[in-house]
């Protein structure tokens, strides 16, 4: 069959394709469906392979044909010759940094435009597939980005014609620890910059007091604030701190149709509730202060549309996890600023991970498969949903749990998993065995409900609920049924206080997937510095105290590092750590300097 050629086209080797799409085939050569082939700016590489819109392919042997997880992509690089004007007629309004487009050429607009088209990672998705959507907003004369962003390329703005919001009076009732008070200095100090985006991420671990600190700041600024969250039992635990820290402060409401902001010195808004519905502008003109907690959230595209509505004075984050697996953090950047204050290095931790091999279906075909799409890809979640239909899976974890509080009765735990199913067998189990007394923590639960959970010895929680600040502060034992690779944050849910020894139960299952992810769990632990144990299931031999040496069997994987002579912050309970009704702790301790 002869080359389709447009006439007065010359097509050559390496891949130039000719009008109507049709590629001379030689060794260099890849065909390109027709109608495929679309060269534009918007085109992003992985691994030195440009791919066009719709998954065309690249050049011979460069084609990449799965997207694995550690594959990343590259936001497309805006040309080095536009330069943007300093001069340009802006400001602060309403709807964020303002751009009058008549002081822009064509390439200036498009230069923006280009920079704020945000693209999120997702994981096992095909190269293409995900979509985009734009960090900015358009009129026909102005265009409207993220503040810091307008302030990093068009300077500080001309004018600002946004309210500066109501003042308050809202003293603070505690004391602060010193690093707590170099946070709010940090803060304060960033914020009065005039050339900077007057606001600003605070970066904390869990159970360093970012609730206490925030407080602080919103008495220091004397502003009235609105606190964003994004769970109604969020919602309910800063109510509770409010109260606590700003007793006098009254407190208001946003969510739904609820409205509650007049005459009041702080209101908790929900996020979904303000991303997605259209709220009167005057509603958010009394307020000089936002503070959003649990920040990373920002990064999506419906949470994101909310800091175009909302543009007060000042700003601030909370997060312990300030990075976002789907490389959309620097979208939060854009909006509330850099990290003003981080504490990189954390107390040093008695941690003992217990890692449980397991290998009860080895010798089971069906079990042991791994599933993949039809990418080729492992299909995750019908892989974690074999493992919770596993009944002696699920059997030999509540004998681990029994046998935990034969260790050691005094101990709290939380059992969390991703699939409701298997955390309700193992719910019902410790209830009708008697093996403790149990509750749920997942969503949709009425706040009574979580309150009655918290006084438990077993705290049955979705992943999902254990990652975004779930504040139970006499856990001191994780036991994670399923397997996950970021656990950072449901880690830090049995550090909230000073326990012992908090010890950390790992199921490893054999899969080949399963064992990557235990494999990157495994750095962190050890960048932690925690003591790290493991013993086959077919071996297992629980101890039989907690701090005694471990039974025959269990093997040392990781000694913790004695750190001495080294400056660390030293953080003790903070005052939002004490507990009125504690459950227990871990009370036994074990000399690492032996």
């Amino acid at each position: 069959m002869n080359n389709v050629v447009a006439p007065n086209n010359v097509v050559a080797p390496n891949n130039v394709v000719a009008p109507n799409n049709h590629v001379v085939p030689n060794n260099n050569n890849v065909f390109v469906p027709k109608n495929r082939f679309v060269p534009n700016n918007n085109n992003r590489f992985v691994q030195n392979t440009k791919l066009a819109p719709n998954n065309v392919v690249a050049p011979k042997n460069k084609v990449v044909t799965s997207n694995k997880p550690n594959a990343k992509w590259a936001k497309p690089k805006t040309p080095s010759s536009v330069e943007l004007p300093k001069t340009a007629n802006t400001y602060i309004g309403p709807k964020g940094y303002a751009i009058y487009k008549s002081d822009l050429n064509e390439a200036q607009i498009q230069f923006v435009k280009d920079a704020l088209t945000v693209k999120p990672v997702t994981p096992g998705i095909t190269l293409g597939a995900t979509t985009t959507f734009p960090a900015y907003r358009e009129s026909t004369q102005k265009l409207y980005v993220p503040r810091c962003f307008g302030i990093t390329h068009f300077g500080p703005p001309k004018a600002f014609k946004i309210p500066l919001g109501d003042d308050i009076d809202v003293p603070f009732v505690g004391t602060l620890r010193d690093y707590q008070q170099e946070v709010v200095t940090a803060y304060v100090k960033a914020v009065a910059d005039p050339v900077a985006c007057s606001g600003g991420l605070v970066n904390l671990p869990c159970g360093y007091g970012k609730t206490t600190v925030s407080l602080n700041i919103v008495s220091t600024m004397k502003k009235k604030t609105l606190i964003i969250v994004h769970k109604e039992f969020l919602l309910n635990q800063w109510v509770e701190r409010i109260q606590q820290y700003l007793p006098t402060a009254r407190i208001g409401r946003i969510q739904g149709q609820i409205i509650d902001v007049d005459g009041k010195d702080v209101v908790i808004g929900m996020l979904q509730s303000l991303s997605m519905k259209d709220y009167d502008d005057a509603v958010f003109a009394s307020f000089g202060l936002i503070l959003i907690d649990e920040v990373h959230h920002i990064g999506s595209e419906v949470f994101s549309c909310a800091l175009f509505k909302i543009v007060p004075q000042y700003t601030l984050g909370l997060s312990a996890t300030m990075d976002r697996k789907d490389g959309t953090t620097f979208v939060f950047k854009m909006f509330l600023g850099d990290i003003v204050y981080k504490i990189a290095e954390k107390k040093q931790r008695h941690v003992q991970v217990r890692a449980l091999h397991y290998q009860g279906g080895n010798a089971d075909p069906t079990f042991s498969r791994v599933e993949y799409d039809f990418r080729g890809n492992p299909a995750y979640s019908t892989m974690i949903s074999k493992l919770c239909e596993y009944t002696p899976r699920t059997e030999f974890i509540i004998r681990v749990i029994q046998d935990m509080f034969v260790e050691n009765s005094e101990q709290q735990i939380m059992v969390i998993a991703h699939n409701k199913n298997v955390l309700k067998y193992i719910h019902d189990a410790i209830e009708a065995r008697s093996i403790a007394t149990v509750g749920y923590y997942i969503g949709g639960m009425k706040e009574s409900a979580l309150k009655e959970t918290e006084g438990k010895q077993v705290v049955i929680a979705t992943y999902a609920m254990a990652a975004e600040a779930l504040d139970i502060k006499t856990l001191c034992t994780l036991i994670m049924v399923t397997p996950k690779t970021d656990i950072e944050q449901s880690v830090g849910r049995i550090l909230r206080s000073d326990h012992e020894m908090p010890v950390v139960v790992d199921i490893v299952d054999s899969h080949d997937p399963f064992q990557k992810q235990w494999a990157k769990r495994k750095t962190f632990y050890r960048k932690e510095n925690y003591r790290i144990y493991k013993v086959p299931s077919s071996a297992y031999v629980p101890p039989s105290t907690l701090g005694q040496p471990m039974p025959t069997g269990w093997e040392l994987v990781y000694e913790p590092k004695v750190k001495s002579n080294t400056k660390t912050t030293a953080v003790e309970k903070d005052d939002d750590d004490e507990d009125k009704t504690p459950v227990g702790n871990c009370l036994l301790s074990m000399d690492f300097n032996d």
